[in-house]
C-alpha cells in the first residue's frame, strides 16, 4: 500500500478576484470580491518591508485582476496571487503538492451539478506555470488542471498514456506534455516507487516527481491564455521559435528608443 493522500488543505480566509495596493514599505491593502459579489478589504502588515517580500518567484507589488486567497487569520496570503485573465509567456514551474508531500494526484468522483453538465470521474493533477512577462504578474504561477492518464503497460514494459473518458481531457494532456518538453517517442519514465492511493478504487503509480524533473530540466517556453483564473485548453501553444527564457526576457525588457 502506498502513501495515503493527505487531507485537503484548508481553504483559508477570504478568497476571490481582487487587487493589491502597496501602501507603504511595510503595509499592503488587498480588496477581494468572492463568488457572491461580497467585497472585503484588508490591510496586511509585512514587518520585513515590502521590497524584501518574495512569494515563490513573485515580488510583492501592486497588481490588479488577480486571484487572492488569505490565511484563516486574514493576516497573510495563503497562496501566491495568480493572474485571472490575459495571455502570458510561461515556463513549467511544478506540479501542485501538499506541504512536504510529493506532487499530488486527486481523484474526482462523478459529478452532476444542477445546471451544469455531467462529468465522468477522473484522476487529475495541477500543473503550475511561471509567468515571465515583465510587469506586475512576473513570477506569479498560473494554475492548470491536467487529467492523469499514466499506467504501466505490461506488454510494452513501460509507462504509457491510456487516454480519458473525454477527448478534450486527453488532448489537453498531450498538448501540455508536447509544449513543455516531454518527448513521447524518446523519453521514458523509470518509476520505482510504491503504488499510490489517490482516493480511487485502486492504488496507482505516481510518476509525477520524475515527470516534474524532466519538464523542469527542459525549461521550454509556452504561451497560455487565462480566463477567470483557469487556463483555456485550446490556447496552450509553444513559445517563440528559437528562443529560450533568457533571450525572451531580454527581448521583452527592451524599451523602444524615443523618436
Amino acid at each position: 500500500m502506498g502513501t495515503k493522500v493527505v487531507s485537503p488543505p484548508p481553504t483559508g480566509g477570504p478568497r476571490g478576484r481582487g487587487n493589491i495596493k502597496i501602501l507603504s514599505d511595510t503595509q499592503v491593502r488587498v480588496t477581494i470580491t468572492d463568488r457572491e459579489d461580497k467585497t472585503v478589504e484588508k490591510v496586511l502588515d509585512f514587518p520585513q518591508g515590502i521590497k524584501n517580500v518574495q512569494i515563490r518567484g513573485w515580488q510583492l507589488q501592486d497588481a490588479s485582476d488577480v486571484s487572492i486567497n488569505l490565511t484563516d487569520d486574514e493576516m497573510d496570503f495563503l497562496y501566491t496571487p495568480r493572474p485571472r485573465n490575459g495571455t502570458f509567456y510561461v515556463v513549467f514551474s511544478r506540479f501542485g503538492a501538499e506541504d512536504g508531500e510529493l506532487p499530488t494526484i486527486k481523484h474526482d468522483e462523478k459529478r452532476d451539478y444542477e445546471g451544469k453538465p455531467w462529468l465522468p470521474e477522473r484522476y487529475k493533477v495541477f500543473a503550475l506555470y511561471e509567468v515571465i512577462n515583465p510587469g506586475p504578474y512576473k513570477g506569479m504561477e498560473i494554475l492548470d488542471s491536467i487529467t492523469y492518464e499514466w499506467e504501466w503497460d505490461e506488454h510494452l514494459e513501460e509507462f504509457t498514456i491510456v487516454g480519458s473518458k473525454r477527448k478534450k481531457w486527453h488532448e489537453h494532456h498531450l498538448k501540455f506534455l508536447n509544449v513543455f518538453g516531454y518527448d513521447l517517442q524518446h523519453d521514458n519514465i523509470h518509476y520505482v516507487e510504491p503504488s499510490y492511493d489517490a482516493g480511487g478504487i485502486t492504488d496507482i503509480h505516481n510518476i509525477l516527481p520524475e515527470l516534474e524533473d524532466i519538464l523542469q530540466s527542459r525549461s521550454k517556453l509556452g504561451q497560455v491564455t487565462v480566463n477567470k483564473g483557469w487556463v483555456q485548453e485550446d490556447t496552450i501553444l509553444p513559445g517563440p521559435f528559437g528562443m529560450n527564457r533568457e533571450s525572451l526576457e531580454a527581448a521583452m525588457e527592451i524599451v523602444p528608443a524615443t523618436p
